[in-house]
């Protein structure tokens, strides 16, 4: 009898540690490392996305021709994968009306989306870009347009929303990512950037983007409600911040950067160009909300093609605000016509606390009647809160070399304690004190990436 139960007992006591060994070695078992990029498998990415299509992030991503995520259609990029654009193909990511972007980086593992040449040859316009539509607003006359008058393909690129825009449109969510020698030319003066948003709406989250040496624009913004936060263009060819077709979304914390050297060669490369070069339909001009932007210029002995900070054009209007303007290749801020310096003076657009230098000037008139003169506009402005510096250094940033690139304040510059928010800026906007992108936190660290030519794809 006693050797019944001391068998039993032994037999429970076998199972109970089997149990736990299988258990433990479930739990225990130890999380496979990522592979490094130059190990991952490379998958082809290509054609329609009409459904829910995730990627992984152990894998690398080949865009090849125009790949579009079509209405009803979602792309889901987790955190640190990598997509490279083919360049035979001049590949596109082409986000559709209704369509649905969630790709998400974070400040440690940011989504690379770069070139597919090798280290040491990647180029400015390597692969096309990315696009993304909306349906919100748009000032064409029936509310809707097609990217660069449909030089894509009649299908592709449709936005706007018609007669009846939706304002909180949500195309999805873009987070935490670098886009790299991207955007290229299709036909003259038609042109991918390298992140470019068609009537987006405010319902879609844009922040911590870096878009670096772009083959056109950085950004460009066509209509929409969108806004957006910590956006860095570096070393792009054209302009950096592109506004038109009656953009009327926010923007705070950007970045521009200019290289002496990468310019366009078939226009004039600045900071923003802020030109609605269409027809102005049911009153919607464009109008972008800025504030806490940095613009590093190029210096006055860059490439001739690149011209000034900021180019105040034909039937927009902005407010600029709180930001650094210097080391333009001309002027830090230029009127092309009457218009802009007619809606600036009547309260329509405005220029805010914001410090300047320019090479040759800090302001430019061309063919504007609203200002008898420069001394008449720079007066205007300094009532407004704008101010002037003696040169780059005088701006009191820790180093404006685009190689090593620091926009932090140092405790001596006069960017400290001028910022304001009223009016426009009164809400929505985090309240700083500094005036330019950053003050004493680098928000770029982690994330952002100075050397994309020579880093391990």
């Amino acid at each position: 009898m006693k050797f019944i139960k001391t068998t039993k007992w032994f037999a429970y006591l076998i199972i109970a540690t089997s149990l736990t060994i299988v258990s433990c070695s479930d739990s225990d078992k130890p999380t496979p490392p990522t592979p490094e990029p130059g190990d991952r498998e490379q998958v082809v990415l290509e054609g329609k996305i009409s459904n829910a299509k995730v990627l992984d992030a152990n894998k690398t991503y080949l865009l090849k021709g125009y790949v579009q995520v079509m209405d009803g259609g979602t792309l889901e990029i987790p955190a640190g994968t990598i997509i490279k654009g083919e360049k035979a193909s001049k590949a596109a990511l082409i986000v559709e009306r209704g369509g649905k972007i969630k790709a998400n980086g974070t400040a440690t593992n940011p989504i690379v989306f770069t070139s597919d040449q090798a280290d040491g040859s990647r180029k400015e316009g390597d692969w096309a870009g990315i696009i993304i539509c909306g349906k919100s607003k748009v000032n064409s006359a029936d509310g809707t347009a097609q990217y660069e008058s449909g030089v894509l393909g009649a299908s592709v690129a449709n936005y706007g929303g018609g007669a009846t825009p939706i304002l909180d449109d949500n195309s999805g969510e873009l987070s935490y990512a670098r886009i790299e020698f991207a955007g290229n030319a299709i036909q003259t003066d038609k042109e991918i950037n390298g992140l470019t948003l068609c009537a987006v709406g405010s319902g879609t989250k844009v922040h911590h983007i870096q878009v670096s040496y772009g083959g056109d624009d950085s950004f460009e913004f066509f209509g929409g409600t969108v806004n957006a936060t910590h956006l860095i263009a570096y070393r792009g060819t054209d302009d950096d911040f592109d506004f038109d077709q009656g953009y009327t979304g926010s923007i705070q914390y950007g970045i521009s950067i200019k290289d002496p050297i990468i310019a366009d060669g078939a226009g004039t490369s600045r900071g923003i160009e802020l030109e609605n070069k269409g027809a102005v339909a049911n009153n919607l001009y464009t109008r972008p909300v800025l504030s806490n932007f940095t613009f590093i210029g190029p210096g006055k002995e860059s490439n001739s093609k690149h011209g000034a900070g900021i180019h105040f054009g034909l039937s927009s209007r902005m407010v600029l605000a709180n930001s650094i303007i210097v080391g333009a290749k001309t002027y830090a801020v230029e009127f092309n016509s009457d218009f802009p310096a007619a809606e600036l003076k009547a309260g329509r657009s405005i220029l805010s606390n914001n410090m300047i230098f320019g090479n040759d000037g800090n302001f430019s008139l061309k063919d504007v009647t609203s200002f008898a003169n420069v001394d008449a506009v720079t007066t205007f402005l300094n009532d407004l809160g704008v101010f002037s510096v003696a040169s780059v250094d005088a701006a009191g940033l820790n180093n404006t070399g685009i190689a090593t690139i620091d926009l932090l304040l140092k405790s001596t510059s006069p960017a400290l304690n001028k910022a304001k928010y009223e009016g426009d800026l009164a809400s929505g906007f985090v309240k700083e004190t500094f005036i330019g992108a950053m003050g004493a936190t680098d928000w770029t660290k982690g994330w952002a990436s100075w050397t994309p030519k020579t880093n391990k794809y």
